[in-house]
Parts: C-alpha cells; sequence; structure tokens
C-alpha cells in the first residue's frame, strides 16, 4: 500500500518517470493497449492525469505548473512575491495574446485528452476489481471536469471537449461554447462525479478526488456566474458566435444567486448530518478562538476536517517556513512572500469594526473613528504566538499594529514585531538596514512578510527537517460557509445567513457581525461591504482574493494604480522610526477591463480560425 502512496504523489509532484507519460500521446505510444495489461502501470498513468490538476499551492512554494507557476495572490492586491515572475506581467499590464503571463489553455486540455484516454481502456486491466475500475474511472472523469472549470475560470466561454479524444497538438476547429452551456455542463458534471467518488480518501490517497471536493467546486463556479463579471456583464455583449448567439450571459439573471445559495447549502447540510466528514476547524476552548490559535491550526494541523480539498506538499513543506522566513542572517529564509499595506489595512480591529473603510485620492486612508485604530505612537502590548511554550509576546511597536483581530496575528509578522517560531522570541527588523535586512533579490518590498501557513514550531535553523508535515488548503469548508452568505445577502435574505457568518467570525475570535454592524441585516450595500472584507481576510493568500475581485468586477481599483507598503528603504537604521512609518508606494500596477478574462493565446488562435479572442485582446 505504501507504493502506492510514493507512485501518487510522486508522479503528482513531477518527481518521478511520470513525464514520460507526459511528453507523449497516448495513442503516439507503440503499445497503448500494453499500459493498461498491468496495475501498476494502469495506476502510473492514472496520477499521470492526476497531475494535470493546477498546483495551486504554487502560489506561495513557487515551483511550476506549466511554464509559470500559479500567480493569483501576488497578482491580487494583497501581496507582492520578491521574485519575480508571471505575476509581475499581470500588475503591469505588459502581457498579451501573443506573450500571454500564463497559459492553461493548452495544458488543461492536455489533461482532458489524458483523463478521457484514460477512462476508455482502464476496463482492460484485469488486475483492477470492478470496484477499482469505477473508483478510478470517476477521479479521471473529476480531472476531466476540473480541467473544464479551470479554462472558464480563466478564459470564460471555452470549447467544452467532454469526453471526446482530441489531438491538443492538432487543430480544435470548432467555436467556443457559450458561458451558460459551459457553466451547466461543468456544474452538472461536478454533481454527477460527485456521486461517485468517496466522500473522503483513505488515509495514503488524501488529497485525490472527493465528493466534497466536486460539490465545492460546483459551489464556487455557480457564485461566480451568479457575480458581476459573468451575469449581464455589457463589456462581453457584443461577443456572439457565428451565428449571431452570445456567447456571454447578457441579461442579468438574480436567480442565480438563488442556484449558488442552494449549491453552498446543499454542502452545509450534508456536512452537519454526518453525510459528509467536514466542518469548520475550530476549538471548544473559547480562550484558543481569542488568540487565533483555533484559526491558526487550520493551516498546520495536517489534513483536518475543514479541506475540502487539499495538496500534500511532500518534501516541498519545507516552503511554507522558508520562502516567507525574513532573510538576513538570523533567519536565512527568502522574505519572498510580501503582504501589502492594502491588505493590513483591511483586517478588523479586536472589537471588530473594520478600521480602513476606503482611501482618498492620494491614497490616505479614510479612517472609521469609532473602530478605536490610530497610525501615531508607539505602545507596549502582547500578542499571541501560536506556539505551546510561549503563550504571547509583548514588546512595543507601532499603533497601527495594536488591537487588531486575531486573523492579523497569526497572518501577517510586522516590523519590531516577532517571527512566530519558538526560538526566534525578538524584535524582527524588516527594512533594508536591519537584522533581517538583505540587498539580493529576494528582498523583503513591502515591510511585512506572511506568516500564516508557517508553522509556531518550526526550526528556523534547519527547515528541512520537515518535522511539520502540512498540506496546501485549496478549498476549506469556510469558504462554502462565506458562499451561502453572499448570495443571500445578494437575495436581500441576510438575516438567514448570520449564523453561518457568525460561525467564521467566532472561530476568528472576532464578534457577531450583527453586534457591530447592527444595520448588517437592512443595509444591503453595508452587508456587501462586510462580506467582502470577510473573505478578503479569511481567505488571504489563498488564491481567492483575485478571482473574488474579479468577479465583483472591482479589479480594476484593487488592481490598478500604487500599491503601498511601509519605507523599507530608510537612510539608516538610527532613523528607522521616524522614516519606516511611513505609507510608500513600492510600485505603480496596471488592470484594465480587458484583464478580468485571460487572452486565449495566440498560438491557439492562428490554429482555430473560429476562435473567437476575449474582447480587449
Amino acid at each position: 500500500m505504501k507504493s502506492k502512496f510514493f507512485i501518487y504523489f510522486m508522479c503528482c509532484l513531477g518527481l518521478v518517470s511520470c513525464n514520460d507519460y507526459l511528453d507523449k500521446q497516448p495513442d503516439d505510444m507503440q503499445t497503448i493497449e500494453g499500459v493498461f495489461e498491468k496495475r501498476s502501470s494502469t495506476e502510473q498513468y492514472l496520477a499521470n492525469v492526476l497531475s494535470y490538476l493546477p498546483h495551486q499551492w504554487d502560489n506561495l512554494c513557487m515551483q511550476t505548473y506549466s511554464t509559470y507557476g500559479w500567480p493569483f495572490t501576488p497578482a491580487s492586491d494583497e501581496a507582492e512575491w520578491g521574485a519575480v515572475r508571471a505575476y509581475a506581467v499581470m500588475q503591469n499590464g505588459s502581457h498579451s495574446a501573443a506573450s500571454p503571463a500564463i497559459n492553461f489553455w493548452t495544458p488543461l486540455y492536455r489533461g482532458i485528452r489524458e483523463s478521457n484516454v484514460f477512462r476508455q481502456h482502464v476496463g482492460e486491466c484485469a488486475e483492477l476489481s470492478e470496484d477499482e475500475i469505477a473508483l478510478w474511472t470517476a477521479e479521471a472523469r473529476y480531472v476531466n471536469i476540473m480541467c473544464h472549470y479551470w479554462l472558464a475560470m480563466l478564459y470564460g466561454p471555452i470549447i467544452l471537449v467532454k469526453d471526446e479524444v482530441i489531438d491538443v497538438n492538432e487543430t480544435i476547429y470548432r467555436e467556443r461554447d457559450s458561458w451558460e452551456d459551459c457553466v451547466n455542463w461543468i456544474t452538472e458534471s461536478l454533481r454527477e462525479v460527485a456521486a461517485d467518488l468517496p466522500a473522503k480518501q483513505e488515509e495514503i490517497y488524501a488529497g485525490k478526488p472527493t465528493k466534497a471536493a466536486a460539490l465545492a467546486y460546483r459551489s464556487r463556479m455557480l457564485l461566480y456566474s451568479a457575480s458581476k463579471l459573468m451575469n449581464g456583464n455589457p463589456y462581453y455583449a457584443s461577443v456572439t458566435k457565428e451565428d449571431g448567439t452570445p456567447l456571454f450571459s447578457v441579461k442579468a439573471d438574480p436567480e442565480k444567486w438563488r442556484i449558488a445559495a442552494d449549491a453552498a447549502k446543499e454542502i452545509i447540510d450534508m456536512c452537519e448530518s454526518g453525510t459528509m466528514p467536514y466542518g469548520l476547524y475550530t476549538s471548544d476552548s473559547e480562550e484558543e478562538c481569542k488568540k487565533g490559535i483555533a484559526y491558526k491550526k487550520v493551516f498546520t494541523e495536517n489534513w483536518n476536517m475543514e479541506l475540502l480539498d487539499a495538496k500534500d506538499l511532500g518534501d516541498d513543506v519545507y516552503f511554507l517556513d522558508l520562502t516567507p522566513a525574513p532573510n538576513g542572517e538570523r533567519f536565512k529564509g527568502h522574505a519572498t512572500a510580501c503582504v501589502t499595506q492594502q491588505q493590513v489595512d483591511a483586517y478588523a480591529m479586536s472589537n471588530g469594526r473594520y478600521p480602513i473603510t476606503g482611501y482618498q485620492k492620494d491614497g490616505s486612508p479614510i479612517i472609521d473613528e469609532t473602530s478605536g485604530y490610530t497610525e501615531e505612537g508607539f505602545s507596549i502590548f502582547t500578542v499571541p504566538t501560536f506556539n505551546t511554550t510561549n503563550s504571547g509576546y509583548t514588546g512595543e511597536a507601532y499603533n497601527m499594529y495594536k488591537d487588531r483581530e486575531p486573523r492579523f496575528y497569526a497572518s501577517v509578522a510586522y516590523n519590531e514585531g516577532v517571527w512566530p517560531n519558538t526560538s526566534t522570541d525578538a524584535p524582527i527588523y524588516l527594512n533594508k538596514y536591519g537584522t533581517e535586512g538583505s540587498s539580493n533579490s529576494d528582498y523583503n518590498r513591502t515591510g511585512y512578510l506572511v506568516t500564516k501557513f508557517t508553522h509556531p514550531s518550526s526550526s528556523v535553523t534547519n527547515p528541512y527537517a520537515l518535522q511539520w508535515r502540512r498540506c496546501w488548503p485549496n478549498f476549506r469548508y469556510a469558504e462554502i460557509l462565506l458562499n451561502y452568505v453572499e448570495a443571500k445577502i445578494e437575495l436581500g435574505e441576510t438575516a438567514d445567513a448570520l449564523v453561518y457568518w457568525n460561525m467564521v467570525r467566532k472561530r476568528a475570535g472576532v464578534p457577531d457581525i450583527e453586534s457591530v454592524y447592527p444595520t448588517v441585516t437592512t443595509d444591503k450595500d453595508l452587508a456587501t461591504f462586510l462580506i467582502r472584507r470577510e473573505r478578503q481576510v479569511e481567505f488571504a493568500f489563498e488564491n481567492v482574493r483575485w478571482f473574488d475581485c474579479n468577479r465583483w468586477m472591482i479589479s480594476t481599483e484593487t488592481n490598478h494604480g500604487n500599491a503601498y507598503g511601509m519605507n523599507v528603504n530608510i537612510s539608516s537604521l538610527n532613523n528607522m522610526r521616524a522614516e519606516y512609518y511611513k505609507r510608500t508606494v513600492f510600485e505603480t500596477r496596471v488592470f484594465l477591463e480587458k484583464q478580468y478574462l485571460q487572452p486565449i493565446p495566440q498560438s491557439s488562435m492562428t490554429k482555430n480560425l473560429k476562435l473567437k479572442q476575449n474582447p480587449g485582446w
């Protein structure tokens, strides 16, 4: 049984000979039938199929899925990575159809093909039982559907290949299917395949497709389809098929929010009834919630009950500790995962109120005076360090970071704060001349670092020891709860969803939403602002924000213009406090309306003259 575990995960990580399969088309092999004669080679082929699921963990670890990795966190307003990759051209708007920032078009269609070939032949393996054939067929079908899913999420209307075996190296002479047809087929297929997948995989196969994952992505797509971007957006009205049929939804349909709400509630009901073994990972200790310890454990407790879909990081888990850690002699980290000032501003105060409600034209914050927030002066205060040997760190720091909600301290490291590790109970200095400064290319650009995925007991001196196995949270149950809340807000039924909203907030250690904002059930604009802020904070750095801002069509505001941090380029350490604590532009970003959808690569457009490009590209 252990050999299966090894083959599956090593293939999915691209560390063994599965790449031989990736570089070939099955019917190009001399004996395709021979692959399916043995259980071992059939299972290896399945691992190849599964490897086409996008590696969402590339977001932080920055390995490689296709040519460019998974860039959606640093491409959003929540972060900046010091190491320059695809997101750089997404930030400055210099990518094009001829030179796209990301190109998932061909790899995902190849994944569809591999899935279909596997399903055609898996029944020929005499060494498999009928139950195994059925399960492996369902797992491969899941890959097919999810490749369609990601294509649609990135490009909008796509070509629905479904179960056809196509040659991706040749031309698909076909038009794109309409958005409505794409959504209907993908979401219905996810529902169908969910019935054939286990509620939870055996421990050694954790991370393989499950019923929960299929239904979760169905929920997300229906919410995406109900949102402004894909529900009656006039920007896409002129894009039609050859016969004049609109490719995009030209008239907004508010009932799509009802469908999205029902999809999320279906999962909630299944989890609450015990039909699926998932739920919000929390603590019976009110104190652990108040300190943010329960929230932190979601990302440090391996394969916990909240993870509807996750990826075992294997030996690459050290990236979760090393990539965001400060550089310099004390930590020798990469300091690559930097948090923007905009994301810091998003976190609530400990009283539950959001201190920054917007920005003036000059970039200065609009402060809610009732929140208790200030950007002046320094105080001595205590914050949690999230490990079992040290209940908190007390030190003098900038008042901007005082009395913030627990998710802030669980997720972000700031100047003169402390790194979440048992052996580093001393202030860190995130500036050019500080002890954590560096002159190399991976220097800290914003004055903040991501600590959300860092284990509080990991070793900074030997991160390769792999003491603390963790997996990447592709999709959490908390998202299902907040999907339901958002859909109910749009339907004008906010009060019906408060119990689920407050479940997330209670676990995060902040007061119930209606106790902080009493008019939330009657003021739809306020409720919309609040649920969007809740999602920004709860799912920070998890590849959710970029897609959220796009579907809400606010990326032309959030991802466009000046991006801020602290002034890390101080003149000297002696003048640190006088110079450092100033909102400082580290980058000016470009996000135009056309960027809400990615360009179909020009190479594919040239091969298939029936393809119509997304507007603006």
